[in-house]
């Protein structure tokens, strides 16, 4: 009830979420998006690190994730009243994956829907360990899209995402080896503006149609 029967059984065996987890994808056959679901009281249970690290694993294997919707091991960090381990968790966990680029994009949606604040420490430490561009232009720093209302020009929202990563970036003491990623910035912010200019021709040609 309330999660506190599997806090119970993980208590006394940790690595039985590697099994919950997995029954999951097993029942459910999804694709491991968000299911909304707050495991957060894992972070209860000493030294449940490895075993999560295992469970990323798992998640990642079993199911390419689009970065659509929020990833399903936003459930272990959604609502978090005591952030310090969960943080380094992520922190260490960036360390040892920075190369790879399915591991990084799972980070980054964590801290760009349950996490916001360790946003700009990931950014800055993954570019401080990797400034390679093509792997930095896969990673989905602003996300996938979104929901916008009507009226706005999304081009011009879009810019201003790019913008403030652009901004964090800067704040890098790694000096010229980020100019590749930096340039790769400014053209997405580029794009965007153009994008917007010709979201507003259309609704100004659009009064006349």
């Amino acid at each position: 009830h309330n999660e506190e029967g599997l806090l119970h059984i993980l208590k006394k065996d940790p690595e039985f979420l590697i099994d919950y987890v997995n029954s999951l994808y097993s029942e459910r056959l999804f694709d491991f998006s968000d299911s909304h679901k707050n495991l957060n009281f894992v972070w209860r249970i000493e030294n449940i690190e490895p075993v999560i690290d295992k469970v990323f694993e798992l998640v990642i294997e079993k199911a390419h994730y689009l970065g659509i919707q929020a990833h399903f091991c936003n459930a272990f960090f959604r609502s978090l009243t005591e952030k310090e381990r969960p943080k380094l968790f992520l922190m260490d966990y960036c360390k040892k994956n920075y190369l790879n680029v399915e591991k990084i994009k799972v980070i980054v949606d964590i801290t760009r829907h349950s996490f916001k604040e360790l946003f700009e420490p990931i950014l800055l430490l993954f570019v401080s360990l990797n400034q390679d561009v093509d792997t930095f232009s896969k990673i989905s720093w602003r996300g996938n899209g979104g929901t916008y209302s009507g009226g706005v020009i999304i081009g011009d929202i879009q810019a201003s995402e790019w913008k403030n990563i652009l901004s964090i970036v800067q704040k890098s003491t790694i000096g010229t080896s980020l100019i590749p990623i930096k340039k790769h910035l400014n053209n997405c912010i580029e794009g965007a503006l153009r994008m917007g200019d010709m979201e507003r021709q259309e609704r100004f040609l659009g009064k006349f149609v």
